[in-house]
């Protein structure tokens, strides 16, 4: 991971830069020594002898190979680097941004007398302040902010590491007789001991995403000695992949003390649940989830699936992780597409029980891709919340807890259509809509917030419409895990009574409504 430090002139990118790189063990890079490295020019004599075009172009072609070669720095950049939005993009990619924010009049104070700056040498003290308030509002649209007014190095330093380093909060999530403990914590990889802890004369096993052990593996090679990589795809969900796990445990002599830590999605999260609770009938499971759905939903609750003959979850276990660990910085190797799916179970738990995340996640939708910690923080410890507050009621899902499935009777079915191959946020959120429009078709809801819905979700660049056979998806739901004698649970809104859940919708209310999101016609 990368960590990028961005700001106007005279707010101290390099100097902090070169302090943070040598406080974490990284290396530092500034865009402009690189430039000026490159060109065997001042940035002034690039800007005198070519203008600032040119510069831009260099500026540009040395963010795209640092976004595509580098891993591990503290980057400095340039006053203007992060403002044109295709560098921006290019740069969250690998890494966390940190504005670096002052008022402009001490900023010229710093600066004033530096003739290695182009822009200040073309300027007095009324154009410095002009060109930043021109600037202002771009700089307000970047993430993960720190005014650095009136601190010295080592204060300014110091916001920096607490913004990357901060344990937030933690809460308790009790299930039956189980608990499990929730703690955010950030840049964990860097600090293992506030993982293993007093456990650490224990025997540890790691279970990790091939992915996120590569992105992440000067750490992970270092804390755990024995490591075992499986895909993060639905499709590792399965008996056969269980097995090589048991086998693999067993085979280093695992023991009623050990300890599994898994670190992945919600795919690894499933399937160590699964293993924890039924290897030597059950051992400690510890998960650090590296996705945002997985923070906000499935490594929360102690439901543990596999898939079985393209049925989801069809095979499980009630056993919740003893320790969940969130750390928001998993979150910078996650493309657009992956972080958007993971909001959709944050815009249900808003939907559930809190209008206030709805709303946090339309207002904030930018500064939480552009991975701003406070505001997914917040976002993850709401939506967490959320679920917590009604699996401590319902914990082996008898009634209340079906509630959390709003959404996923359509979104199951079309995992199940695509065999897996489709992101589980995706068809969650085309789930919600559907719900929402069965939910008006029976006058429990008007149209007003399933549009609402529907707009947030073309906001993230996700699908609301679908190519898929609508009887096939019938038949899906009719074999969902929520399906007992009495008929197929389906959970709806209602605007009298919140989230309800009803029995036996007819198939043509059923077939109706998928009319709006499922174009036919597709061969499976």
């Amino acid at each position: 991971m990368n960590i990028v430090l961005t700001g106007f002139m005279g707010t101290g990118k390099t100097t902090l830069g070169r302090l943070l790189a040598k406080k974490l063990s990284l290396t530092h890079v500034d865009t402009d020594e690189l430039i000026e490295k490159s060109q065997g020019l001042s940035v002034s004599t690039i800007f005198n002898k070519y203008g600032e075009n040119y510069f831009r172009q260099l500026e540009a072609e040395v963010i795209k190979k640092l976004a595509e070669e580098n891993e591990n720095l503290v980057i400095s950049t340039g006053g203007k680097t992060l403002l044109n939005k295709r560098n921006l993009n290019l740069l969250t990619k690998k890494g966390i941004i940190i504005t670096l924010i002052g008022e402009p009049e001490l900023l010229w104070e710093r600066v004033k007398n530096s003739f290695l700056r182009p822009l200040v040498n073309r300027s007095n003290k009324e154009r410095f302040i002009d060109l930043y308030r021109k600037r202002e509002p771009l700089y307000e649209q970047l993430p993960n902010k720190i005014k650095i007014d009136n601190l010295s190095i080592v204060e300014a330093i110091q916001k920096i590491m607490d913004i990357l380093k901060a344990e937030t909060r933690q809460l308790e999530v009790k299930l039956g007789e189980r608990k499990s403990l929730i703690i955010f914590n950030r840049f964990l990889l860097s600090s293992p001991e506030k993982i293993v802890g007093p456990d650490s004369a224990h025997k540890i096993f790691l279970v990790c995403d091939k992915k996120v052990y590569q992105i992440n593996k000067p750490y992970l090679q270092r804390i755990f000695p024995l490591y075992y990589l499986v895909p993060g795809k639905d499709r590792s969900k399965n008996l056969s992949q269980a097995e090589k796990i048991w086998q693999w445990l067993i085979a280093h002599n695992v023991k009623r003390d050990s300890i599994l830590i898994s670190i992945g999605g919600g795919v690894i999260g499933d399937l160590c649940g699964f293993i924890s609770s039924t290897i030597l009938r059950g051992i400690k499971h510890y998960h650090i989830p590296s996705t945002l759905l997985a923070m906000i939903d499935s490594s929360l609750g102690g439901k543990n699936g596999l898939n079985f003959r393209s049925i989801k979850n069809a095979i499980g276990t009630f056993s919740p992780a003893d320790k969940v660990f969130i750390d928001p910085l998993f979150l910078h190797s996650l493309d657009k597409k992956q972080l958007a799916s993971g909001l959709v179970e944050a815009i249900k738990a808003g939907l559930i029980g809190d209008s206030r995340l709805f709303h946090l996640i339309e207002e904030k939708t930018e500064m939480i891709r552009r991975l701003d910690l406070e505001t997914i923080d917040e976002v993850i410890y709401r939506a967490i919340q959320v679920k917590k507050e009604i699996v401590e009621k319902d914990p082996y899902e008898t009634g209340l807890r079906k509630r959390l499935n709003l959404g996923h009777t359509l979104g199951h079915a079309l995992e199940s259509f695509y065999r897996f191959k489709i992101p589980h946020g995706e068809a969650v959120g085309i789930g919600l809509i559907y719900s929402l429009k069965i939910s008006e078709k029976l006058g429990l809801c008007s149209p007003e917030l399933r549009e609402r819905v529907k707009s947030l979700l073309e906001k993230l660049e996700l699908r609301t419409q679908i190519r898929a056979d609508k009887k096939k998806l019938i038949d899906y739901m009719k074999m969902d895990k929520k399906i007992t004698e009495k008929g197929l649970d389906f959970v709806l809104m209602s605007e009298a009574q919140g989230v309800i859940i009803k029995k036996n919708i007819p198939e043509e209310v059923m077939l109706e409504a998928l009319k709006e999101f499922i174009i036919e016609n597709i061969d499976n």
